[in-house]
């Protein structure tokens, strides 16, 4: 299945790259804020991005963005009873992101884009206090998402950019929890 899918990504690459009037290639990166829902006592959780794209423009005002990026994911919780916290640390996840964003130019500097992402489970660990338990096994290695964001360019190649992922699957092996990745994105990049 993973095979399939990526191999269908790269034959629509290659049409589009084929068909395309301009291909730059740049560098993202930024900060995080993360959260899995339906985790109780789930809050947002300030981690990173940081990674490689390339801008494919089909036309002056439309262009698909295929990016492999590293995003540093998960959540903090808390647990209390009668106000009283008992249970407090952090799920920390490590995936690898493959968006391909489509995007439209608003004018020629602003963007609005929309994609779907794949991400790879690299890693899972809960922290809590000194002890550190790895969680990877029981949780899925795949996560799809939907990614909707906006951004700026300037003329020297830097720009700025926002970016919410909402994933579509459920995060663990387990049946009877429901959780999904839920990511917004800000930072800065740079087109060679």
């Amino acid at each position: 299945m993973k095979k399939l899918i990526l191999s269908g990504l790269l034959a629509i690459g290659t049409v589009l790259a084929v068909q395309a009037q301009k291909v730059q290639f740049g560098v993202k990166g930024g900060l995080n804020i993360d959260k899995i829902t339906n985790t109780d006592g789930a809050k947002t959780r300030a981690s990173f991005y940081a990674g490689g794209l390339v801008n494919i423009a089909l036309n002056e005002s439309w262009a698909v963005q295929p990016e492999l990026l590293y995003s540093g994911q998960g959540t903090k919780f808390e647990r209390s009873f009668l106000g009283y916290t008992y249970a407090k640390g952090t799920l920390k996840t490590d995936y690898i992101n493959i968006p391909v964003m489509v995007q439209y130019s608003i004018v020629p500097a602003f963007y609005v884009e929309a994609g779907p992402q794949l991400g790879i489970l690299a890693g899972a660990k809960i922290k809590s206090g000194s002890s550190s338990v790895d969680v990877k096994d029981q949780m899925k290695s795949i996560d799809f998402g939907l990614g909707l964001g906006f951004g700026y360019k300037f003329d020297m190649g830097l720009g700025v950019s926002g970016r919410y992922n909402f994933g579509l699957t459920n995060i663990w092996d387990s049946n009877n929890t429901t959780s999904k990745n839920s990511v917004a994105q800000i930072g800065l990049f740079y087109m060679f």
